[in-house]
């Protein structure tokens, strides 16, 4: 800090994460809304009522309200959904004017999308999921540990309500009982695409996933050996949990040209 910078801090890391990556959908739909011609007066109301939901969902998944009602939430909301500058503004208008998609992206300019776009080819199938996270990676072994990711899907019987309850709000309490690893995010699936359109849970049946961190091997034995996960997470799990495919994933550096 000095006579011209001021600098806020907060320890809420969630609420900081949320509240920069949820006001890019409000700014979308601004921009639809301009795109569309409609008045100051709906944007307002589309923008207030968009701060409800980003606030709204933030605290159900553990992040603090005063975090979303400060300069990471109320703050960036404002600027990104107003400014000429903003590109996800900016795009949600074009889309509003009758630009496809992609055309609105391209026009936009997103650099990440472009540096993105020749590594993959057209997507199979995509996933879009709300994160939970649980137990941050600690700072000294952020690139260095090792990740095991599973995808879960629905037991017999068990519909997506109360596949969210016990997910939600009862798995990740009984994962806390489990010792060995150093990092913990649950994802529920709320909407699967298949070659860019919507698709029922029939046709790409993931509700679940989970990113699990261990410092190394020793301690994934450790995890999976403990009372806490063969007496209460695993009988648990099986109550509502399915089929469960789980990967050891490495990250991949990618280097953005601008």
């Amino acid at each position: 800090m000095n006579n011209v910078f001021r600098v806020y801090t907060s320890p809420d890391m969630l609420g900081m994460e949320l509240g920069g990556s949820l006001k890019n959908v409000i700014a979308l739909a601004a921009g639809m809304a301009d795109g569309l011609g409609y008045g100051d007066n709906t944007k307002a109301a589309l923008i207030t009522r968009g701060m409800f939901e980003m606030n709204k969902l933030a605290v159900t998944m553990g992040a603090k309200q005063e975090t979303l009602n400060g300069l990471t939430g109320i703050g960036d909301l404002i600027v990104t959904c107003e400014s000429k500058h903003s590109r996800n503004r900016k795009a949600g208008m074009l889309i509003g004017q009758g630009y496809t998609m992609q055309q609105a992206m391209d026009e936009a300019g997103d650099a990440l999308l472009a540096a993105l776009a020749p590594l993959v080819e057209e997507p199979v199938s995509t996933l879009v999921a709300v994160k939970k996270v649980d137990t941050p990676v600690p700072a000294y072994l952020d690139g260095k540990a090792i990740k095991r990711v599973s995808f879960c899907d629905r037991a017999e019987g068990v519909d997506a309500a109360t596949f969210h309850d016990e997910w939600w709000y009862t798995h990740s309490l009984l994962v806390k009982l489990m010792s060995g690893y150093c990092g913990y995010n649950q994802n529920l699936v709320i909407d699967r695409m298949v070659q860019g359109a919507s698709v029922h849970y029939a046709d790409l049946p993931v509700e679940g996933m989970v990113e699990f961190w261990f410092e190394d091997m020793d301690a994934f034995d450790e995890c999976y050996s403990t009372v806490g996960f063969k007496l209460r997470a695993s009988v648990h799990a099986a109550e509502f949990i399915g089929t469960v495919t789980t990967y050891f994933v490495e990250a991949v550096p990618v280097e953005l040209q601008n």
